[in-house]
């Protein structure tokens, strides 16, 4: 009798299923990964936010349009700063840019972060803000009615 090379059934399912075993182990352990990449470069454009907002400054900030809310993000006549805005959305952050109304000498740009911070079950949400003061950083208090970031 003639022996053939080659696999059985049996030995090639379960080289599949060590393959796709490994490969779950690996995904779920490159999640928490994922989003400190995807808070990176939110990070990355508010600095840019922060860039532009300083570019514009003529005496004030009246060259930035205030924006809450992804409803907000159409409605911005900056191209840049509307750009920016969209990055921050698609990296599961959302822009917000407030400044005065009048004597518009202070701004405050952040928004939120996809990784918790925190003990389970007590999580967090966490926010990267800028102002126009120099000040930048983490805080886990959304800064709500100010033009500062609240460290």
């Amino acid at each position: 009798m003639k022996q053939r090379g080659g696999f059985t059934l049996i030995e090639m399912l379960v080289v599949v299923a060590v393959i796709g075993l490994l490969s779950s182990v690996l995904l779920t352990s490159l999640g928490p990964a994922r989003d400190k990449a995807r808070d990176s470069r939110i990070i990355q454009e508010i600095n840019q936010v922060r860039a532009l907002a300083e570019t514009i400054y003529n005496g004030n900030y009246n060259g930035l349009p205030p924006v809450e809310g992804v409803s907000a993000i159409d409605a911005i006549p900056n191209e840049e700063l509307k750009r920016l805005a969209k990055d921050i959305f698609s990296f599961g952050g959302e822009l917000v840019l407030r400044r005065p109304q009048t004597a518009a000498t202070s701004y405050l740009v952040y928004s939120k972060l996809n990784v918790k911070v925190g003990a389970e079950p007590n999580l967090m949400v966490n926010y990267y803000c800028v102002d126009a003061r120099g000040n930048a950083g983490y805080t886990t208090t959304e800064p709500v009615n100010t033009y500062r970031c609240n460290f």
